[in-house]
């Protein structure tokens, strides 16, 4: 996945160009580049979120149900609708937003350990995709007890995300922007 901090800063127009060498207006202009950045980043960690373990879970759950196997379905619908809510959660998660003159201002610095703690959410997508593999792997070769673990592998992976995410809305709502 590209460092779409670069990306952004390699797009700026001559409009946002020009916003950089207004005094007072410069910190504006990198603040509100990082937000982007940020934004773009936690959309692509939810569109792979949904590309690699959504759609697996579903054609794993299809598969069960088209070979008349409903030991798993439970468990597998229930991670599915754990997915999609972790999957909105990644995808409008507070991104920290503050005006030209706000009564409170995030920092620069801020916005970049907040870009930073998404970034990791990337290595945890990664897990789950391998995970989800494995489960439809097991499925497919119909190693039933096999897939019930990993269901709960799964499950627990989607319980750190989770975890993850109040932690940042901790740590965004310490910075003073929600």
């Amino acid at each position: 996945m590209v460092d779409l901090k670069k990306r952004v800063q390699d797009d700026r127009g001559l409009i946002k160009n020009i916003e950089l060498a207004i005094p007072g207006f410069r910190g504006y202009r990198k603040r509100e580049d990082l937000r982007v950045s940020d934004s773009l980043l936690r959309a692509q960690i939810a569109d792979q979120l949904h590309d690699d373990v959504a759609e697996l879970l579903e054609k794993t759950r299809n598969f069960l149900a088209d070979s008349l196997d409903f030991s798993l379905l439970k468990e597998i619908g229930e991670l599915i609708q754990i997915e999609k809510t972790v999957e909105a959660r990644i995808r409008h998660a507070e991104q920290g937003y503050s005006g030209i003159s706000p009564s409170y201002r995030i920092e620069e610095s801020e916005l970049i350990s907040l870009y930073e703690y998404d970034w990791n959410l990337i290595q945890h997508v990664k897990d789950l995709t391998a995970m989800t593999i494995i489960l439809n792997k097991n499925v497919e070769n119909g190693r039933t007890n096999e897939s019930k673990n990993d269901c709960d592998r799964i499950s627990n992976k989607f319980e750190n995300i989770n975890e993850l995410l109040e932690d940042r809305i901790e740590k965004i709502a310490n910075l003073g922007a929600i």
